[in-house]
C-alpha cells in the first residue's frame, strides 16, 4: 500500500526521467536531481528527488527533509552504503558520498542559504544540524540526450562544468604501485610450504549452499549472511584453463569470503583441451544468472578472478552487458590474460622471475582455443567493446610476463568510460596473491587483502 507522497513522488520521479530533468508544478525551476540508495535495513534501491548544487568536480545535496527533526531515509542509507546512482535529467552516473564535516560542511551551507534563503528556514524548525553530503563521481554510466542538446541543457541546470570535469576524467585508470618487504625469494620460500602441505579449510567456514546453482562448484562461506541479502563471491580459479586444484581453491575461496563479507562459490568449469571456448564462458554467464534468478542483488555481486579465470569473467561481462543482464557490482581480475595474441611487450621482457614465459602462454592459448581466432572478443577481452562494463580492480605483479596484458586492458577500458583501479605490486610474480594461504602470512598477501578489502 502506497502512501499519498509516495504516489506524489513517484510522478515527481517519472516526470523526471520522461522530460529528461525538467519537471513541473511547485519543483518547475528547481535544481533536482534523482538519487538512488541503497537500503541500509532491506538492501534494496530507494530513489528520492533532491535539489543539487554544483561545483567543477561533484555535486552537493543537502538532507534537510523539510526541517523535519530526524534524517532522511536516504541519508542514512548512502551513510551505511555510499556508493549511489545520480540521475541528472541528461546523464546518469554512480558517485561516492561524503558527508561533509566542520568549516568544510559550514561554507557550503552559506553558500546554499544564499542562493536559496528556504533552506536556513528548514534548519530553523529542527534542532538537528542538517547535513550536507558531496557526490564524488565515480564513472558516467549514461547519456540521455543527443550530444547537440546537452549544451543548452547543461547550462540551463548549472552542470556544464561538472560535465567538463566528467569528460576530462575518462580514459584515465587508477594506477597504483603497491610496495613492501617481501620480493620474489621471500613469496617463493612462503608459497613452497604451501604447495607441501595445502591448508585445511578452516573450522568456521560453512560448506552448505544456500540454494542450488545448474553448474558445477562449491560454496564457502565465512561471513555466516544470507547469500540474497548480502551478495556472493564468485569465484573462477586459474591453472591455464586445463587443471584445477580444489586444495587450495577452497581456502582461497574462504578468504575471499571473510575479506567480501559474503558468501563465495567456486566454479568448478569444464577444462581444456577437452573443452575449448566457449565452454567454460558459458558456464560461467550461466552460473551468474543462476544466482540473479535466486534473488542475489547484481549490485553485491564480486566477479572474482585469477589467471585464466580472470579472462574468463574479464570475457563474461560483454556477453552479459549484450544479453541485458544486470552486471555485477564490482569485478576483480588478477593476473589476466587479455590478449590471445601474445603480443604485449612484457611478455618478452618482464621486470623479473615469473613462471609465465611465451611458450607456456602459447600452449594455453592453443589449448583453450582449439584453432578459434585469437584477435577477436570474447575470447580474447582486448580485442572487445568494453563500453558499459561495471567497476574492476585489475591486480598484478611488477615481475610479470602478463603486467602489460593488464596494462593494456585498464587503459582502453578506461578509454570506455569504465571505472578501473590498477595495482601493480612491486617484485611480485604471476598470481602472487596465493600468498594468503600461507601461514604466517607473508605481508604483500596481508596487503591485497586489505587493498581488496577497501576497494569493495
Amino acid at each position: 500500500m502506497t502512501t499519498p507522497f509516495a504516489d506524489f513522488q513517484k510522478q515527481v520521479i517519472d516526470e523526471f526521467r520522461a522530460n529528461h530533468g525538467r519537471v513541473g508544478g511547485m519543483f518547475e525551476g528547481a535544481r533536482l536531481v534523482l538519487l538512488t540508495t541503497t537500503g541500509a535495513r532491506t538492501g534494496r534501491p530507494h530513489t528520492t528527488p533532491v535539489a543539487f548544487l554544483a561545483d567543477p568536480d561533484r555535486l552537493l545535496v543537502i538532507a534537510s527533509a523539510g526541517g523535519a527533526d530526524r534524517h532522511p531515509a536516504w541519508f542514512h542509507n548512502l551513510a551505511a552504503e555510499p556508493r549511489v546512482t545520480v540521475e541528472t535529467g541528461p546523464f546518469t552516473l554512480e558517485a561516492d558520498a561524503v558527508v561533509l564535516q566542520g568549516d568544510e560542511r559550514d561554507a557550503v551551507w552559506a553558500r546554499a542559504v544564499a542562493s536559496d534563503p528556504g533552506w536556513a528556514e528548514y534548519q530553523r524548525k529542527t534542532s538537528r544540524i542538517i547535513p550536507v553530503v558531496a557526490l564524488h563521481p565515480v564513472r558516467t554510466t549514461g547519456v540521455h540526450l543527443p550530444a547537440d542538446d546537452l549544451p543548452a541543457h547543461l547550462d540551463e541546470r548549472g552542470l556544464r562544468p561538472f560535465w567538463d570535469t566528467l569528460r576530462e576524467k575518462k580514459g584515465r585508470p587508477t594506477c597504483a604501485r603497491v610496495t613492501g618487504p617481501d620480493t620474489y625469494d621471500t613469496l617463493f620460500a612462503a608459497l613452497s610450504g604451501v604447495f607441501a602441505s595445502p591448508p585445511p579449510l578452516p573450522s568456521d567456514a560453512g560448506t552448505t549452499a544456500p540454494f542450488t546453482l545448474p553448474v558445477p562448484g562449491h560454496w564457502v562461506d565465512a561471513s555466516h549472511r544470507p547469500a540474497r541479502e548480502a551478495g556472493v563471491v564468485l569465484y573462477v580459479h586459474g591453472g591455464g584453463f586445463e587443471m584445477r586444484m580444489p586444495d587450495f581453491e577452497r581456502p582461497l575461496a574462504y578468504h575471499l569470503s571473510k575479506t567480501a563479507d559474503r558468501p563465495a562459490f567456486g566454479l568448478d568449469y569444464s577444462l581444456a583441451p577437452e573443452h575449448t571456448f566457449p565452454v567454460a564462458h558459458d558456464e560461467l554467464v550461466s552460473a551468474y544468472r543462476a544466482l540473479l534468478a535466486e534473488g542475489v542483488p547484481a549490485e553485491r555481486t564480486v566477479l572474482f578472478g585469477e589467471s585464466a579465470g580472470a579472462t574468463l569473467i574479464l570475457e563474461a561481462l560483454p556477453t552479459l552487458r549484450d544479453e541485458g543482464v544486470p552486471l555485477p557490482g564490482g569485478v576483480v581480475a588478477v593476473s589476466a590474460p587479455t590478449d590471445f595474441t601474445v603480443t604485449s611487450p612484457s611478455i618478452d621482457a618482464p621486470a623479473g622471475r615469473d613462471a609465465v614465459t611465451r611458450e607456456v602462454m602459447e600452449h594455453i592459448v592453443g589449448q583453450y582455443l582449439g584453432g578459434l581466432p585469437n584477435d577477436r572478443a570474447p575470447q580474447s577481452p582486448l580485442h572487445g567493446d568494453l563500453t558499459g562494463l561495471p567497476r574492476m580492480l585489475l591486480v598484478a605483479g611488477g615481475n610479470e610476463a602478463l603486467l602489460d596484458d593488464s596494462r593494456r586492458y585498464a587503459e582502453a577500458a578506461a578509454e570506455a568510460g569504465v571505472e578501473v583501479t590498477l595495482d601493480v605490486y612491486d617484485g611480485m610474480p604471476h598470481v602472487f596473491h596465493l600468498g594468503v594461504l600461507a601461514e604466517p602470512r607473508p605481508p604483500v598477501a596481508a596487503t591485497f587483502l586489505d587493498r581488496l578489502a577497501a576497494w569493495l
